[in-house]
This record gives structure tokens, sequence and C-alpha cells, in this order.
């Protein structure tokens, strides 16, 4: 039976069975084994560690094991009104007591016996007033407050919290690392050409590699699974929403798995550091996640990339701002979409994790595909990148748009928001830079063949081909992009009242903008035009030291936006300066900018035209 399935595996995806033949070893599965149990146990020392904490506090009144006020275990309403009752006749009492110690002190009416004895009553009676002022603390709930099935109730919950974090961070950062770690190291061995000239698709060898380099995370997940569902079950959760967060961890799991091994094919220039490098920007992308709570930005759509935005629906734990669970997203019932009420629900939020998963997972593999097939080609074509950029700004508008409810000023609030959006886009014409801009040979061989075949036809596609081809220059398509990406900031600008936004200067910002983009961009093509090594990373390393030293000298040097505009305006982040600034001011700065482009283009088509003719030259003799 074993033959029969290793056989069907073996049929249906040989590289599946390869990875599973090279991990599946006694060893590799005891270790696994070993792993699980250790959860087991970690739960088991922290439930007991609990338990004796309520122990010593209930029965010995130790108040280092306190519990807070606001827990939901902590039934303080009456006990806490029945003792400020008590609190204040006791504080009656300690005037009238101390009265009398003064009377029996003086000199007149000095009485040893009777000083002793009200010693003794008022000792007993800070006694008292000691245990209830601690009812009456605001910070700590009285052992008679608890209610031990609710404690139970919320240990459980806690527990399956905690296990559930231990669970999704495992799985998405050492499965990150396991597959950046075997891809580089099929390829520095060489064996991944070898798989890549198999008779395998692609698709075919990624998801053998998917399914099997992280098979004894699988393993160890699945041995976990069983204390997962108790501890789910004994704190009330339906099996349908537990496994409803094991199906969002498993849609996780492929996004997180296939983003890396993209990272991996794209990052070679990083050696063997590539593997640490990509589980540490996933660990602090996830961590990042945890503790960002819902403010009703564009950034919420960081929050929907992890697992645990679906963590407060099972616990119970959506309107509040802050628990001690290990999650804080704030308020996340009220958190929409285009006024879709996409945390209404735990149905809700799970669909949307879904769909967004599903979206980015197949725009990842649409790279894959492309990166798997040729190393030298760009991740996405002209035309995928169009359509890229409209669905990121579609996504980032939907949150754009909202505010928390009951805000006093809408308008306020999405303008606000348009800032951070902004922020993005740069991010993410960042990225775009590096993802379509072709290097040297590619450009040598585009510019080659317009020279060879000069008819009109082909003069008139070239156009044609710097917006839609795979070897030409970005310059035209990161211009496409620049116009799919500010229209929303057009439109909205021109909506939003001139008591909230100077429009003016609105559209001079997004001048500066699509002039600073368009510079790098171009910028970054010519160095990839270089002929020395490791022209990506030259390329990266300035294009960011271009962009963050001038800001930064500036700060340093104490030359500030309120007090120098005019030098900001100057500087590669101009939007510093332009509150400060007169309108127009602002238009030399932008003026020399679009000069500078176009300097830097004219640079480009010469050196383009001369490695055409180096080219031609070449081919001829």
């Amino acid at each position: 039976m074993i033959l029969n399935l290793v056989d069907r595996i073996g049929d249906w995806n040989p590289q599946l069975l390869r990875e599973i033949k090279g991990r599946l070893q006694v060893r590799t599965v005891a270790v696994a084994i070993a792993i699980s149990l250790l959860s087991y146990l970690l739960m088991f020392l922290y439930g007991l560690s609990q338990l004796n904490r309520l122990t010593k506090y209930v029965t010995k009144f130790d108040t280092s094991a306190y519990y807070n006020i606001n827990a939901i275990f902590c039934q303080m309403a009456d006990i806490r009104r029945g003792a400020q009752q008590q609190f204040d006749q006791l504080q009656e009492q300690y005037r009238h007591l101390q009265n009398q110690f003064y009377h029996y002190s003086s000199p007149a009416n000095f009485d040893s016996e009777k000083i002793h004895q009200l010693k003794g009553q008022i000792e007993g009676i800070n006694e008292k007033i000691r245990y209830f002022q601690n009812i009456r603390n605001p910070y700590s709930c009285p052992p008679e407050a608890i209610n031990i099935p609710l404690w139970w109730h919320y240990l459980y919950s806690h527990m399956f919290a905690w296990l559930s974090l231990i669970v999704l961070l495992g799985m998405l950062v050492m499965g990150t690392y396991m597959l950046i770690s075997d891809l580089t190291r099929e390829e520095r061995r060489g064996t991944l050409n070898f798989i890549r000239f198999s008779p395998q698709s692609a698709q075919s060898i990624l998801c053998g590699k998917l399914l099997g380099v992280p098979i004894l995370l699988y393993f160890t997940a699945a041995l976990t699974l069983p204390l997962h569902l108790w501890l789910g079950l004994s704190a009330q959760i339906p099996l349908l929403e537990i496994l409803s967060f094991w199906l969002v961890l498993i849609v996780s799991c492929i996004f997180f798995y296939s983003a890396a091994l993209l990272f991996s094919l794209s990052s070679s220039f990083l050696g063997g550091f590539q593997s640490w490098f990509g589980s540490g920007a996933v660990l602090i992308f996830l961590w990042i996640a945890y503790c960002k709570p819902i403010d009703f930005s564009p950034f919420d759509w960081w929050n929907l990339f992890s697992p645990s935005v679906v963590l407060p629906y099972l616990v119970n734990r959506t309107g509040s701002n802050y628990t001690d669970f290990p999650f804080n997203l704030g308020v996340i019932q009220d958190w929409k979409w285009f006024h879709l009420p996409v945390g209404a629900t735990g149905v809700c939020i799970i669909s949307f994790a879904l769909l967004n998963y599903a979206l980015w997972t197949g725009w990842i593999w649409q790279a894959l595909h492309r990166r798997f097939s040729n190393l030298h080609a760009t991740l996405f074509s002209k035309r995928q990148s169009y359509w890229l950029v409209g669905c990121i700004e579609a996504v980032l508008l939907g949150f754009t748009l909202e505010s928390p409810t009951n805000y006093p000023d809408f308008t306020f609030s999405t303008v606000s928001n348009l800032v951070w959006m902004a922020a993005c886009n740069i991010v993410l014409f960042g990225g775009l830079i590096a993802v379509l801009s072709p290097h040297r040979q590619t450009l040598q061989d585009w510019a080659r063949y317009p020279n060879t075949k000069a008819t009109r036809r082909e003069q008139f596609s070239r156009m044609q081909d710097l917006i839609w081809g795979e070897q030409s220059p970005n310059t035209v398509a990161i211009a496409i992009n620049l116009a799919i990406a500010t229209t929303p900031f057009l439109v909205l600008a021109f909506l939003c009242p001139s008591d909230y936004l100077d429009k003016t200067k609105a559209l001079l910002a997004i001048g500066f903008f699509i002039s600073l983009t368009m510079i790098f961009a171009t910028l970054a093509q010519l160095m990839l035009m270089m002929k020395t090594p490791k022209r990506s990373l030259w390329t990266t390393g300035t294009l960011v030291a271009l962009f963050a030293l001038p800001p930064i000298i500036l700060l340093v040097m104490g030359i500030e936006p309120q007090s120098h505009p005019n030098i900001w305006l100057f500087s590669t982040f101009p939007w510093a300066g332009m509150e400060h600034a007169t309108t127009t001011t602002i238009f030399l700065p932008i003026l020399s900018q679009f000069i500078i482009l176009g300097l830097l283009n004219l640079k480009l088509m010469r050196q383009l035209r001369r490695a055409g003719e180096s080219g031609t030259k070449a081919l001829l003799t």
C-alpha cells in the first residue's frame, strides 16, 4: 500500500517524491516528533504556572500574583460597591480612634493602659483598611471576585491564542527559510539547471518544492493539531471556526512560500545571506502585523497578510483596543474597505483574507513562471505591470476612503490617508523600477534590431514596443504606471473641498512625485547598462542613497523644512518643504527636475544608439 502511494506521488509529481525521499528519514522525523512534544510540554507548564498563580492569589492573597481588574473573569461591580461602603465605615472608625488616642496622650488626660488598648484597635482597623483598599484598587481584582469557570475559559483561550501564534510563526518563518535555503543550494550546485531542463513543467517543479521542502514542518504541525483542537474546544470555540484558522494558515503558507521561491530566484546577488534575509523579513513583517492596531489607514492592508487577523474573532476579542492576548488589532469589527464591512464578522474577515491571499499568490506565480524559465527576464511584463499597479491602487484606495466610526471629520481623515497612500506608492514604484528594468545585454539586443530594420513600419512599431515590449527600456512603462497610480490622487484632489486641501499644491506635489520617479527610473536604466559586475547591487545602493541621504543630511545639519523650505524643495524629499513654501517658489524646483529628466533621457537614448551600433557591427564582423 505504501509502495503504491509512493508510485502515485512519483507519477503525479516526481519533484515532490525527490524532496520527500531526501527529508523523511528516521532522524529528521524523530526531531519533528520531539519538537511537537515540546509544544505539548510548554503548554502544560504554562497552564500549570497559571494554576499555581491562581492558587497563591485566592488562598494566600499573594499580591505579587494579582489579576487585572479588567480581566473577563473578574466580577467586580457588586463586591467593589460593598467594599466601598465598608471602607468608608472603617475610615470613620479610624478617625474616631485617632481622636481618642490624641485625647488620652495629652498630659491632662494621659492613660497608658487606654493608649495601649487604642493602639491594638487602630492596628486592627488599619489591616482591614488595607484589605478593602486592595479591593478598591482599580488595577487588581480581589480573590473573591474571580469567577473560576470564566478563569478556566480565559486560560484555554489564552493558551489557544499562544499556540496559534507559535504554529503560525514556525510554519511561515521556518518554511520560508527552508525553501530559500534549498533553492539557493540547488542553484549553487548546478542541479537547478538540470531540473529546469527536465521534462517537468515549471509549475510541477515549483509545486514539488513548495510541498516537499517543508514536509517536516507539515508533519510537526499535524502532530500539534490535536492539542490545538483540544484547547480550542475547551475554550468553547466551535470546531468550524478552529478549522477556518487552519484554512487561512494553509493559504497564507502558499502565499509566503511562493514569495520565498520568487525571492530566491531574484536575489542571487545576496549569496548565502538570502535565506536569513528572507526569513528575517517575514518574521518582522508578521510581528508588525501582530502589534499594529487597525487605524483606518492604507497601512491596514498590512494586517490582512497575517493569519493572526482571524484570532480576535475566535476568542471574542474584537471590540477592545487593548487585550493581554498575543495580538492587538484594536476595534477590528469597524474595519471597512470601500464601505464594505470586512471586519463585521469572522466570516467576512476570513473571506476577505482568503481573497487577498488568492489574488497576490496569483501575481507571484505569474512572476515565478517568467523567472524560472529565464533568470534574466524581468519579473513582470509591461502589460502585466499595468494590471498589477491597477490592482494595488484599487486595494489601497479602498482602505484610504475609510475613517473610524463616528469620526468627527471624514474629509480630514481621507486627506491624511492620501498622504499615507502616497508613501505606499513611493515604495511601490521603487519596486517597479527594479522589476521592469532590463539589463545591459537585453537592452543591447533591443537597440540593435531597429537599426537593422529601419523601415517605416518598424519605426512606427517602436513606440508600441516601448509600451508592451519585453526587452525595451523601462521609462515609458513607468510613465504609464505613474498615470494609473496618480489618477485616484487627481480625482480626489479635485473633489476635496478647498478648506481641507490646497489644490494647486496638491497638483504640484503629484508633479514632484512623477518627475522624481521618472528621474530614478531613467537613472536605474542607465546604471544597469554599465559593464561592471553586480550592476543590480550598485544600482540599488545608489538609488537608495540618492533618495535617503539628502533629507538625512539636511536634518543632521539642522536645516528644517519649517525654517528653510526652499532648500528642501531641491532635495529628494521636496514634499516636506511644500507646506511652508509659497506656490510660486515651488515652480522652479519642479521645472529643474523636469530639465534633469530630459537630460537623462537624452543620455539614455545616446547610450542605446551606441549599444545598438556596436552590437550590429559585432554581428556583421
